[in-house]
């Protein structure tokens, strides 16, 4: 094999060699630094790609908790309210019987009654303070709550209000116009049997508002955890795709230090052939 000082074949592949290990420990360094084997488009441009899908899907589920957190919070007052409003309804249904009985004199069935229109009252306070975060499904006008619970906008629930306030369709206090009375001065006559069953009619539709209630805060938990289970079987998909290998890794950069060193002798020898050709002139 002839030599040159020109050409230096040998020198420039030991070079090359060089070089591909630089670059080689360049990218190693590099996943081991950032954590990714995928950190830019140019790395994987499909891989990177797929990966930043994923991402966007679960930044929408971080927009969908805390859509269902908040629905959360205003359902369980809601529920809590209504609940309260069927517990003085079955309150107010004893003293009602009570008042019906026709032995009694006026101002005994009065004072029962004055009894029924304090706890009459006490309905619409609780559902005039069912709110939570400027939210409140039990007063007069209150609109549905759309909530997201997935990935895409249209992936959305319902739920809706329930008026619980006395005359708005679900709560009749069964007594002359609305609540909140001041005193019993409305109450014309003694209570009758067909009050009471306004009153165990109402009764009947505020428990559907409870259990319509209590079937969406139990939704809600269903949906979440769901939605937890996506975004964390995501999360552990992007990780599959683009995290590195960390020890793996560092065991490459040992190797790589080898392989350098053993570089480095091959340059070493590449770079003693040409002298020999001064030899040549002595």
């Amino acid at each position: 094999m002839g030599f040159s000082v020109h050409s230096m074949a040998g020198v420039n592949s030991a070079l090359q060699h060089m070089d591909a290990l630089v670059s080689e420990r360049l990218a190693v360094q590099t996943r081991v630094a950032t954590g990714l084997k995928v950190g830019s488009a140019k790395d994987n441009g499909t891989i990177w790609a797929i990966a930043q899908g994923m991402r966007a899907a679960n930044g929408a589920r971080e927009a969908s908790f805390r859509s269902i957190d908040m629905a959360t919070g205003v359902v369980e007052v809601a529920l809590a309210a209504a609940t309260g409003i069927s517990d003085l309804m079955v309150e107010m249904r004893s003293i009602l019987v009570s008042a019906t009985d026709k032995s009694l004199d006026e101002p005994t069935w009065r004072t029962l009654m004055h009894d029924y229109v304090i706890l009459g009252n006490q309905i619409n306070r609780l559902a005039e303070n069912a709110e939570f975060n400027d939210i409140n499904l039990l007063e007069t006008g209150a609109s549905a709550l759309n909530v997201l619970v997935g990935d895409d906008p249209t992936d959305t629930m319902t739920i809706g209000a329930e008026n619980l306030i006395d005359g708005g369709g679900l709560v009749d206090a069964a007594l002359p116009g609305t609540l909140p009375y001041s005193d019993t001065s409305h109450i014309l006559t003694q209570p009758d049997t067909a009050m009471v069953t306004t009153l165990e009619n109402s009764m009947d539709a505020v428990n559907g508002a409870v259990s319509r209630l209590g079937t969406a805060l139990k939704t809600l938990g269903i949906q979440r955890e769901m939605l937890t289970k996506q975004y964390d079987a995501t999360a552990a998909g992007i990780g599959n795709l683009v995290d590195a290998d960390l020890g793996r890794d560092r065991a490459r950069l040992a190797a790589l230090d080898a392989r350098e060193q053993l570089g480095i002798q091959s340059l070493e020898i590449a770079n003693r052939a040409p002298a020999m050709i001064l030899n040549f002139f002595r």
